[in-house]
C-alpha cells in the first residue's frame, strides 16, 4: 500500500499532521478495516498522558523525590481530606496492595498518618500530616506552573475545548459519572 488515503475512505486520514509512528501504523495496517481516527485519538491521549507524566516527574517531582503516584496521593488527601484506605486507592487509581506501599512510603517520610477506624478496626484511615500538607502546599503551585507551561502550547479556547472533549470521553467510559476525586 502506498500510504495515501483512498478516495472516499473514512478510516485513513491524509498526511496532514501525522506523526511518523502514525504513518508507520497506517502503512502497515491500512489494508485492515480499522478506525484510524479513533485509534490515533486514543493512542495520542495515552502517549501524551505518559509523556506529560514523565515530564512532570522529571521537572517538578524529582527534587522532592516523589513519584507521580505519591504526588497524586498527597493531592487527593489535600483536596478531599482523610479517607479510608480503599477510597484512597480508588481515588489515586491504583490497586489496594499498591496503595499500601504508597501509603507506607509517604508515612515513612512523615507526609501521611494511618490509623484504625475506631468504629471498625478492620478499616484504615489515611490523612495528611502537617509536613505532608506543607509539602503539597509548596509543591502544587510549582506543579500547576508546569501544567500551565505545557498547556501554553494551546490557546485558551483550545485548552477549554480539550478539557471538554476529555470530559466527554471520561463520561463515555464511566457513564454513571466518575464520582472519585478528579486528578
Amino acid at each position: 500500500m502506498s500510504g495515501a488515503p483512498r478516495p472516499g475512505d473514512r478510516h485513513l486520514p491524509g498526511e496532514d499532521g501525522l506523526l511518523p509512528a502514525e504513518r508507520k501504523v497506517r502503512d502497515s495496517l491500512g489494508h485492515l478495516p480499522l478506525d484510524f481516527r479513533a485509534m490515533w485519538a486514543i493512542s495520542n491521549l495515552f502517549r501524551s498522558s505518559a509523556a506529560i507524566r514523565r515530564h512532570m516527574e522529571a521537572h517538578v517531582l524529582a527534587p522532592d523525590r516523589l513519584s507521580w503516584t505519591s504526588f497524586v496521593g498527597l493531592w487527593v488527601l489535600w483536596v478531599w481530606g482523610e479517607m479510608e484506605a480503599r477510597e484512597f486507592a480508588a481515588a489515586v487509581g491504583i490497586s489496594r496492595p499498591t496503595a499500601t506501599g504508597v501509603m507506607g512510603t509517604l508515612e515513612s517520610r512523615g507526609y501521611v498518618a494511618r490509623r484504625r477506624d475506631p468504629g471498625d478496626g478492620r478499616r484504615v484511615i489515611v490523612e495528611l500530616t502537617p509536613a505532608g500538607r506543607r509539602t503539597i502546599e509548596v509543591l502544587f503551585p510549582k506543579f500547576n506552573a508546569e501544567e500551565s507551561a505545557v498547556a501554553a502550547h494551546l490557546d485558551a479556547s483550545e485548552q477549554d475545548d480539550l478539557a471538554a472533549m476529555l470530559r466527554s470521553l471520561l463520561r463515555a467510559v464511566a457513564p454513571g459519572g466518575d464520582e472519585r476525586p478528579v486528578v
